[in-house]
């Protein structure tokens, strides 16, 4: 029984892939992308890292790739699929230092600006006055913060206390009497009177 579903996913799976490559216009990206699949899912049940990072490049270049394909136009559709698939790596498993969200900002900003470029929209009024706008709240929202500082309160500083002098040494030369001076005290006791 389990020979026969897995043959059967197996169909499945192969149909999918040609009725993709057949409307996409090639399969290039889904062969990258069953790849980052067999990847991630080996990652899930063995927890390697280094199956994470290479699953997700491969996840994001196979998206990026069919995105492509779809909107020939838009040329930063890619390095922003690629850095969606750095940042999800740091989303999966975060560690230090994080340099797959640094780098798949930096891309995914990288293709927003060619892809903004390229579509005319930078050239457009309504962007720059947008820009605009966004700048001005940004502005407003800080002096309204700086307008009404949070109270101050002020923390007293710690008491210093008056270095205790050293401790009486008790070693003398032998023959001699041992002296010891009382041990020092904060407050000032007065000497008793002899009688």
């Amino acid at each position: 029984m389990m020979r026969r579903e897995m043959l059967a996913y197996a169909l499945i799976g192969f149909g999918v892939v040609a009725l993709l490559a057949r409307v996409t216009g090639g399969a290039g990206w889904l062969w990258i992308a069953l790849v980052a699949v067999a990847l991630l899912a080996t990652y899930a049940s063995q927890r390697t890292y280094g199956l994470l990072v290479v699953g997700g490049v491969l996840a994001g270049t196979s998206v990026g790739i069919l995105l492509q394909q779809l909107f020939p136009r838009c040329d930063g559709v890619f390095l922003i699929s690629l850095g969606a698939g750095l940042i999800a790596i740091d989303v999966v498993e975060r560690r230090e230092p994080r340099w797959p969200r640094s780098v798949g900002l930096g891309l995914a900003a990288l293709g927003l600006i060619l892809a903004l470029a390229t579509s005319g929209v930078l050239g457009s009024a309504w962007f720059a006055l947008l820009l605009i706008a966004i700048g001005a709240a940004v502005l407003w929202r800080g002096r309204e913060a700086s307008a009404f500082p949070p109270p101050r309160v002020d923390v007293p500083a710690p008491r210093e206390q008056a270095p205790r002098p050293p401790a009486p040494t008790t070693e003398n030369a032998p023959g001699e009497a041992h002296e010891v001076d009382a041990p020092a005290t904060d407050a000032t006791v007065p000497p008793s009177e002899s009688r």
